[in-house]
């Protein structure tokens, strides 16, 4: 039985992949393996971070609810204090009310003042958290570098606004 010198290639070539399957698919298994394991623990990370957020923005809108129930009150409290002061007297009234209301209205500002600066501080905690984990797992050091000089540029235009 002849060969030719195209068979022998083919015969070695088959023998060659079936050693190599044979002596490295545990190592080729076990790359997959560890590599699906890191994607569900990274999948698990930004699902747990998304959690967080949510709480966190759950938290931040039941604040802002308190501030404007708080505010409600505030507000009501001011027009019966103001009735009380009419009966008394027009004069007295009228100061008192000016007063009341705008008491009403420096701290309603200074609560929601507050409250959108919890949102924001959560708001761009979340967007760095997020931004961190993307850019270590999707983004190479040239991108990355892109990136950072772009997000720097921005930062100094809108600063120097």
């Amino acid at each position: 039985m002849y060969f030719d010198e195209t068979a022998w290639v083919a015969i070695a070539f088959i023998v060659f992949f079936v050693l190599v399957w044979k002596k490295g698919k545990e190592a080729i298994f076990s790359m997959l393996d560890e590599r699906s394991s890191l994607i569900e623990k990274e999948l698990d990370e930004a699902k747990s971070l998304k959690e967080e957020a949510l709480e966190e923005l759950r938290l931040a809108l039941q604040s802002q609810k308190n501030v404007s129930d708080e505010a409600e009150n505030l507000i009501k409290e001011a027009k019966e204090t103001a009735k009380k002061i009419q009966e008394e007297a027009n004069l007295r009234s009228l100061e008192m009310i000016k007063r009341k209301e705008e008491q009403a209205k420096q701290k309603i500002l200074s609560l929601e003042s507050e409250c959108m600066k919890n949102i924001k501080e959560i708001t761009s905690r979340i967007v760095i958290e997020s931004s961190k984990v993307y850019i270590e797992n999707k983004m190479d050091d040239k991108e990355n570098i892109n990136l950072i000089s772009k997000s720097s540029n921005e930062i100094k235009s809108s600063v120097i606004k």
